[in-house]
């Protein structure tokens, strides 16, 4: 299954870069940057932007993003803007005490703790540049950016072992005060107590923030996989409408398996919602005709659908490869088995005798082939799942 460009996820990556450069450019008025000026600064961020695409784009297919290679980077825009908003709004603090520790704290809480550190120090660089601050306060918030991510990872870790976080968030605001006064004594030689007041202003919004902010936005990121497989199959979501009208007969077809396989799903232990998913999508590829595998891929990578699904789509039938997961033999024995019942008529089916013929016969084909060998569908597995459909009534609705 190959990488291919998304057009949804394009446009998120360029969305960053508009956010960039708004926000380059808001701070270069704000400072009343001359022309030229602004071209060289603009063209430092483009450069930067670069390299953050590579980075990006190389955590997503690690898996490092909200665990989802197939992710659309929506959230990431989310928290990207965010930080930009921070940036601006940093730049009317006092010098010393503007507020970019929540940078990496927030862009953190959706992406990986790298790619959080390179977009802090970006961003601290910038401001400094743009506003010409002292060396000192640029490594004064490159100093607050690298110790933010390690406390968010950390922090994070904590969270997941259910351990408590104030020793982190006490860390974090013994940080947020002391530096700053710390570097404006060397850059001044004098201690500015109004600054130890901001400081602890600073300091008790990070403390707020790293105790309840992060661990939900971090978890909406953790959920995010959890989060699609349920949008994905709801009668709202505009490809589930779009196949609807491209076919009424395919769009009950694709109900049915769906909510037989979740349930057989339920019965196995597998995943329910993976199997609800991807037996709805399984095959999605005849909206565009043959071949309806890669017809079927090459939709489900434009919807960013999670890697899993995809996966089973790929194995639409075994054409291409036999079932790889528990979950796609789930889907391809359930999809091969409604498929041969709407064969017939209601009232065929109507009759016991007959539905319990056609489900035994079919599914021991199924497995008599081997087609399930490299699944990990053991035959306990099986055997549940074949008499929990034996039992199933509701084929039809």
């Amino acid at each position: 299954m190959n990488d291919r460009f998304v057009i949804k996820r394009g446009w998120n990556q360029v969305c960053m870069f508009i956010v960039t450069i708004a926000a380059i450019l808001l701070l270069c008025a704000k400072q009343q940057i001359l022309l030229d000026q602004i071209l060289g600064i603009v063209c430092v961020a483009m450069i930067w932007f670069v390299l953050f695409l590579f980075f990006i784009e190389h955590d997503r297919a690690e898996g490092l993003i909200s665990h989802n290679r197939e992710t659309d980077f929506k959230k990431v825009l989310y928290s990207y803007t965010a930080a930009a908003v921070v940036v601006v709004f940093a730049s009317y603090f006092p010098e010393f005490v503007k507020p970019l520790v929540f940078v990496p704290l927030i862009i953190a809480a959706f992406v990986s703790e790298r790619l959080a550190l390179i977009t802090g120090i970006f961003w601290d660089s910038m401001i400094c540049l743009v506003m010409g601050l002292h060396s000192q306060e640029l490594i004064l918030y490159c100093l607050l950016t690298i110790f933010g991510v390690i406390l968010a990872g950390t922090a994070e870790e904590a969270t997941k072992q259910e351990k408590k976080l104030i020793w982190y968030e006490v860390l974090l605001f013994c940080l947020s005060v002391l530096l700053p006064v710390t570097f404006y004594y060397l850059t001044y030689q004098e201690v500015h107590f109004v600054l130890l007041l901001w400081g602890i202003g600073e300091g008790a919004i990070s403390v707020l923030w790293l105790q309840f902010g992060y661990p939900h936005f971090s978890h909406l990121r953790e959920q995010e996989v959890n989060d699609i497989l349920t949008d994905i199959i709801d009668d709202t979501y505009p490809l589930v409408r779009e196949l609807s009208n491209f076919s009424k007969q395919e769009y009950q077809h694709a109900r049915r398996v769906s909510r037989l396989a979740a349930s057989c799903a339920r019965v196995a232990g597998a995943d329910e919602k993976t199997c609800a998913a991807a037996g709805f999508y399984y095959r999605i590829g005849i909206m565009e005709g043959e071949p309806l595998t890669e017809s079927g891929i090459r939709i489900a990578q434009e919807h960013c659908f999670p890697e899993d699904v995809i996966r089973i789509i790929s194995e639409y039938d075994g054409e291409t490869a036999p079932p790889s997961s528990i979950e796609s033999a789930i889907v391809h024995m359930v999809n091969g088995l409604v498929k041969k019942i709407e064969v017939f008529d209601s009232y065929t089916m109507a009759s016991e005798w007959n539905q319990d013929m056609v489900i035994y016969q079919t599914l021991n084909e199924y497995s008599a082939s081997g087609i399930y060998d490299q699944s990990g569908l053991g035959m306990n597995m099986f055997l549940k799942i074949r008499e929990y459909l034996v039992n199933e009534e509701t084929f039809f609705f």
